[in-house]
């Protein structure tokens, strides 16, 4: 089964988000598919990459958060196991990007119905506030 690696960047309580390639106004988190010709060892190497390719957002710790399985869409879909990662040190400054616009959202248009993969981000700030109840997310 396939990986992919996602990444929660958290800044004053919001959280960073990017379009979809296929959709410029559905937000989620950066991320993208495992992928060793990238060099990627690991899920969260890819989590690390493709944020710093999607956002230019260099991740220099994280921490694992929450893992599903994806199930692939469409008559040729595979499923893939999605691992998501808390950027626990990061540094730089979000910029738009070929993959998609980047802005700061809230948990709740994180989470929306309206939000690439509402659901599994829902499941994963539930996760991550466990983790981390002194971490401020605004409206949580």
């Amino acid at each position: 089964m396939r990986e992919a690696g996602v990444m929660l960047v958290i800044k004053d309580g919001l959280i960073l988000g990017i379009t979809r390639r296929s959709d410029r106004t559905k937000y989620g988190l950066p991320g993208g598919k495992f992928d060793p010709d990238a060099g990627d060892k690991s899920a969260m190497d890819t989590a690390i990459r493709e944020t710093k390719e999607e956002t230019g957002i260099t991740v220099k710790s994280a921490v694992k958060v929450y893992q599903r399985v994806e199930l692939g869409d469409g008559p040729n879909g595979e499923d893939f196991y999605s691992t998501c990662y808390y950027a626990a040190e990061w540094e730089g400054t979000p910029t738009d990007s070929e993959e998609g616009s980047v802005k700061w959202l809230t948990p709740e248009e994180v989470t929306a119905t309206k939000a690439a993969f509402g659901n599994y981000n829902r499941k994963t700030l539930d996760v991550f506030k466990t983790m981390y109840p002194n971490i401020f997310l605004q409206g949580e």
